[in-house]
């Protein structure tokens, strides 16, 4: 597409393109439909004959999503002398980059897809061999591996146990632990039951992969040494940062982790007073649900499916996914790939630690949200400062933004094996194509 809006932004007018045999270089590019408003920057013509003003390596403040255009290339432009001045008193329009949300087509899809990981093992197209999160080879279900997984698994479910479950204190009717899973439905049956209690709990908008936050720097910490557990006091710390945002008044948040990481055969005894305060009701934890996943299933799956499950609905808070998992090998990135990495642009927020804060008595967490913007091509309305109004919309001014490659757009990848080639800049920036008008 970026190719094909410079081709019809040469010194071609748009009258001398219509009675060419070839009038764009789109018609011959078949594109894939689109679903909704707003994800098609609509037609790239131009009714005045007066070409295109192109402006490339155009930078842009991260904080407000403003473009700061560079001098156009006037050669490629169809500007007139007089003209010329026209292109001076564009450059006080300026352009401001929007964010691109999903539809409710790819909300829809993206549920059912994860739903289709977990009941039948696999999404029909899908073509990897692994599962989700670096957990190795798929397992259908009914496989020998989880039949034999029902029968055992470590039970944190004591009575008296600092690890007791959740669900005893709180709104988590999560029934894990300490039943025998040999119903061969019982993946079935327990995923409905989460579906529900998904469903009806209380307004959340944020979930936690809480072992990736456990986990995370363990290996730099312990050198070659494997991490005998999760690190709890760095997941308190998260959490803890989070319930006390202001912004987060009012909202629950939801924390996922495997129920081995309750086990009383890992978990160690520093941990217990942690783990009593994240079930107990003593703020803030009182907005705080502890969901653990049972033995033979993804916990991926689960944190998944809740940051989901309310996509597109107005009655309900949008949901960020903490965790640091670029997802590579998430089944349904093989089938779905623009609407997962729209999603993780939108919705993904990643975290680190700082230093120790001796206030709070714990390192400082540093989280790195979303931007304001969707980095992708988009037209975008041109905008004016007027001294009574502030910013307003110049009719006929909008432009086309393309952006360009950067280092670390490795992420923006499903293959995850993308590199920058050498000369690629740190920094994000764009094309911006501007329609003539005058």
């Amino acid at each position: 597409v970026a190719t094909a809006v410079m081709l019809t932004g040469d010194n071609t007018t748009t009258s001398e393109m219509t009675s060419s045999s070839s009038s764009s270089a789109l018609d011959h590019v078949t594109l894939p439909p689109r679903e909704g408003e707003g994800l098609s920057v609509g037609p790239i013509t131009n009714d005045t004959g007066r070409g295109w003003n192109i402006y490339r390596d155009c930078t842009i403040d991260p904080s407000t999503g403003l473009l700061q255009l560079s001098h156009p290339e006037d050669e490629v432009s169809t500007m007139s002398e007089s003209s010329s001045s026209n292109s001076k008193q564009k450059m006080m329009i300026e352009y401001r980059l929007k964010p691109v949300e999903l539809t409710q087509k790819a909300w829809k899809a993206m549920r059912e897809m994860n739903s289709s990981i977990v009941l039948e093992g696999t999404v029909e197209g899908n073509i990897s061999a692994f599962q989700g999160g670096g957990k190795g080879k798929k397992r259908p279900r009914g496989s020998d591996v989880i039949s034999k997984l029902h029968d055992g698994g470590n039970n944190p479910k004591k009575q008296g146990s600092m690890a007791q479950h959740h669900v005893n204190n709180k709104h988590n009717n999560n029934n894990n632990n300490g039943r025998k899973k040999k119903d061969p439905n019982w993946r079935i049956n327990h995923w409905k039951e989460f579906e529900t209690f998904i469903e009806n709990h209380p307004p959340y908008n944020v979930v936690i992969d809480g072992a990736n936050v456990g986990y995370y720097n363990q290996s730099y910490r312990l050198g070659s040494n494997a991490p005998r557990h999760v690190d709890y006091k760095q997941i308190d710390g998260l959490v803890r940062h989070l319930l006390e945002l202001p912004s987060s008044e009012g909202h629950h948040i939801i924390l996922f982790m495997h129920e081995r990481h309750f086990s009383q055969r890992l978990l160690p005894r520093w941990a217990y007073p942690i783990i009593q305060m994240w079930d107990g009701n003593e703020a803030p934890y009182d907005r705080l649900t502890v969901y653990r996943t049972p033995q033979g299933l993804n916990d991926d799956w689960y944190w998944m499916h809740a940051a989901l499950i309310n996509g597109g609905r107005d009655d309900k808070p949008a949901v960020l996914a903490i965790t640091n998992d670029e997802m590579r090998d998430h089944h349904f990135q093989m089938t779905a790939q623009g609407y997962f990495l729209r999603w993780k642009e939108r919705h993904q927020v990643h975290f680190d630690f700082g230093e120790w804060n001796r206030e709070l008595k714990r390192n400082d967490v540093l989280l790195e949200y979303p931007s304001i913007y969707s980095r992708r091509i988009q037209r975008v309305d041109g905008e004016e400062e007027e001294s009574m109004a502030g910013k307003v919309v110049v009719a006929g001014a909008d432009a086309i933004v393309i952006p360009l490659p950067k280092k670390g757009d490795e992420n923006r990848f499903v293959d995850g094996v993308h590199v920058a080639d050498a000369g690629i800049p740190q920094e994000e920036t764009y094309v911006v194509v501007q329609r003539v008008t005058s």
